[in-house]
């Protein structure tokens, strides 16, 4: 299947072309136990696999770049946290191995199908979690930690270019762009004063990336943009300007985590506070 031309173009624009999709990305598991595999760079537990891996059905198995927005959220033992679109649950799995299984973590999905897989991991990995089947638009309460790993329009994930060539649009693009601005809304609406809320997408599209961080800064006053503090990871700042819209000068300290700066998939986080 072919790149779409506009796509094509898009990618130019930021410095990229299809080549990506011409690589393949690494795969990795968390363990306590030392092991005799590559260590993850930019986290200490965490090990790359290859093709002759052998316990797969009793491992939890993901791109290793997923890591990120978890370490950008600062989980705590004493925090109460939300992964609103968590499904199939490999952040909330991350995040509660980074916590010993003790922190309250809330998570969310709003499709009913997906929830069940989720459902699923957080049993057979023994997940300390509340599961919701919720739209992440209309979910109550507060949280110290908000992670919002939001629906996109999936560029970053070259493993899967068949299907990201398949439904790939301008026009979905743009709406997707609009619903992550409500989602993104809502979590900052939702989060304790003085707590981090982590938006992250695996699309490289301008539109659902900063321009959503430049839309929440110039809601709420007392929203700012943390840079993330990662070790040993490579990746370019956010882009401050895309045909012909500024965006506000903080993001630059998003993360543009582009597929040949790692052997990942692509991804995009932004931290941010609230003052």
């Amino acid at each position: 299947m072919q790149i779409h031309e506009k796509l094509k173009e898009r990618l130019m624009k930021l410095g990229l072309d299809e080549t990506i999709y011409e690589m393949r990305t690494r795969k990795c598991i968390l363990s306590r136990e030392k092991l005799n595999l590559e260590k993850v760079p930019w986290f200490d537990g965490a090990y790359f696999i290859d093709a002759s891996f052998t316990n797969r059905n009793d491992c939890f198995i993901f791109d290793p770049i997923s890591i990120i927005p978890c370490l950008a959220l600062e989980p705590k033992k004493e925090d109460k946290i939300l992964d609103v679109c968590a499904a199939p649950g490999t952040k909330t799995f991350i995040l509660s191995f980074m916590t010993d299984n003790e922190t309250k973590i809330t998570a969310n999905d709003i499709d009913k199908f997906r929830v069940r897989r989720l459902k699923a991991n957080v049993n057979k990995f023994n997940i300390s979690a509340e599961v919701m089947n919720a739209s992440g638009r209309k979910i109550t309460g507060s949280f110290s930690k908000i992670l919002l790993d939001a629906p996109c329009s999936g560029e970053g994930m070259i493993n899967k270019k068949d299907k990201i060539f398949q439904h790939w649009s301008e026009k979905r693009v743009r709406l997707l762009a609009k619903a992550q601005k409500k989602l993104i809304q809502h979590a900052f609406e939702i989060l304790e004063k003085g707590g981090i809320l982590v938006y992250s997408t695996c699309t490289f599209e301008p539109e659902e990336n900063e321009e959503a961080v430049d839309f929440l800064l110039d809601k709420f006053d007392d929203a700012c943009v943390d840079k993330v503090d990662v070790n040993n990871i490579v990746y370019d700042g956010g882009i401050t300007e895309w045909n012909g819209k500024k965006f506000n000068n903080q993001v630059k300290n998003c993360m543009r985590i582009h597929p040949q700066h790692n052997r990942t998939g692509g991804f995009f986080v932004a931290k941010m506070r609230k003052l």
